[in-house]
């Protein structure tokens, strides 16, 4: 059985101003050593929001996501509450709040699945509650096999259904759906959005943009342990991601004369795939297109765009460059073909 369908994604927003946090960081530093993973980092996230961290490996998601669930301890300052309580100090009280679904889960490969189920439901008091939970991520047909029988993509839905069990106030999940199939990923989208329904606080890490923009209220950008920025995924997209592309099809463009001169559009690239691209704002610049390109005789479809994504923006942040902005020649040019 597939997991659980539901209808369209639905991000959860940011929570209201009335709700207090279920997990705070406070100018959070790590340091293993002379190495320092992470520097000053500051966030919350209230109940009901999923709140992504991003980054390049190294850059420090794990070390902050293991420091909030109290499985790492080499905090050189700041502070960490979940529920207002202290992870490490608090250990014995914070586990049973926390429920977590790491990139390399470990467990015992001698044992069943089943077995598993009902150390967690004895851990956690709540009897029968793995049945559901199974179901909902196809692996109720797998109580009685091992967990080396399980595929790697098999292991990650049961690390989430098993981070389920229990009374649980916040959910880590570190790179999500590594392994799934893309139905699998999809439902496990969707039951991560009906956590968040229920209540729960969800801290998400993943390298996957597009899973990020679908399910985060909110996200923080890494780099090399900073904290660079925080903000909506629409929020960030539209302050980082670049300009819209427009795109003109080689021949309509030699049919159009001075298209960029007029229209005082930044030509970024042409020739070597049959297209001219323009920087450009849309909806405006994209309608001025199509009209010139339509009182030139020439057919609309000539004419495409590409809005800019998360990952646009993620790319820029870090500082990884792309070249969908890149200006032919490398500079910025107006005019000509």
């Amino acid at each position: 059985m597939t997991p659980k369908q539901s209808g369209a994604f639905a991000r959860r927003q940011t929570p209201t101003a009335g709700d207090g946090p279920v997990v705070r960081v406070e100018r959070l530093s790590v340091a293993y050593g002379s190495l320092v993973a992470v520097r000053d980092v500051s966030f919350e996230v209230g109940p009901g929001e999923i709140f992504g961290l991003v980054g390049p490996n190294g850059a420090g998601k794990t070390s902050i996501t293991e420091s909030v669930g109290g499985l790492r301890s080499p905090v050189r300052s700041g502070s960490i509450s979940v529920c207002g309580l202290d992870p490490h100090r608090d250990r014995r009280a914070v586990s049973r709040l926390i429920g977590m679904q790491l990139q390399e889960s470990q467990f015992p490969s001698r044992t069943r699945v089943g077995e598993l189920c009902d150390l967690y439901e004895a851990i956690y008091s709540e009897p029968g509650a793995s049945a559901r939970l199974l179901e909902t991520f196809g692996l109720a047909d797998r109580r009685r096999s091992l967990i080396t029988e399980l595929s790697g993509g098999m292991r990650q839905r049961l690390a989430l259904a098993l981070a389920q069990i229990g009374d649980v106030r916040l959910v880590i999940l570190d790179e999500l759906t590594t392994g799934l199939d893309p139905e699998h990923r999809r439902g496990t989208w969707h039951a991560v959005l009906d956590l968040a329904e229920r209540g729960v606080a969800v801290l998400l890490t993943s390298h996957s943009m597009d899973e990020v923009a679908a399910l985060c209220g909110r996200v923080g950008v890494l780099r090399d342990g900073e904290l660079i920025a925080l903000d909506t995924p629409a929020r960030l997209t539209a302050a980082h991601g670049g300009p819209t592309i427009i795109s003109v099809g080689f021949d309509a463009a030699a049919g159009i004369g001075q298209l960029p001169e007029a229209l005082g559009l930044t030509r970024l690239s042409s020739g070597t795939n049959g297209q001219v691209d323009y920087a450009a704002r849309f909806p405006t610049d994209y309608d001025r297109v199509v009209q010139q390109v339509v009182t030139a005789g020439l057919p609309a479809s000539a004419v495409t765009r590409r809005l800019p994504t998360l990952e646009d923006a993620y790319l820029g942040l870090v500082g990884i460059g792309t070249d969908r902005t890149a200006p032919e020649n490398h500079a910025f040019e107006k005019g000509g073909d």
